[in-house]
């Protein structure tokens, strides 16, 4: 009986640990990805699932723009952010690149401003 106990045990530790390292995404990577891609990322690729959930707070910083750069031609304009304490940074289609990015939120008269991508890396996996 103490066996049978014993192995009904470890059967259950054992099956936890397997799902519970399972990576959960946020729903606001469905403006991006499908959820058959993020279930298939979840299996083969659960780090960059776990990246892409950390871009969604961490890519991008909003700074005041400023003074004297308004005729700047090099930024590229955002229209039609309604608040900016909920961007979907997938939403705005931005690929991220290994050098800092700045687009003018034309409405706002604010910069959004977006990591470099080995930068963001750095910082994930120092907070992992």
């Amino acid at each position: 009986m103490k066996k049978v106990l014993v192995i009904l045990i470890s059967i259950m530790c054992s099956g936890s640990m397997l799902f519970g390292q399972n990576t959960e995404f946020d729903s606001r990577l469905l403006v991006k990805y499908s959820i058959e891609e993020l279930n298939k990322m979840e299996v083969e690729s659960p780090d960059e699932l776990a990246f892409l959930n950390y871009c969604l707070d961490n890519a991008f910083y909003i700074s005041e723009f400023p003074k004297g750069k308004e005729g700047s031609k090099q930024l590229q304009k955002i229209n039609g952010i309604k608040d900016l304490n909920k961007i979907n940074f997938f939403s705005l289609e931005i690929e991220l690149k290994d050098q800092l990015q700045y687009f003018l939120l034309e409405n706002e008269g604010k910069l959004l401003v977006v990591e470099a991508k080995n930068v963001l890396r750095h910082k994930f996996k120092s907070e992992k």
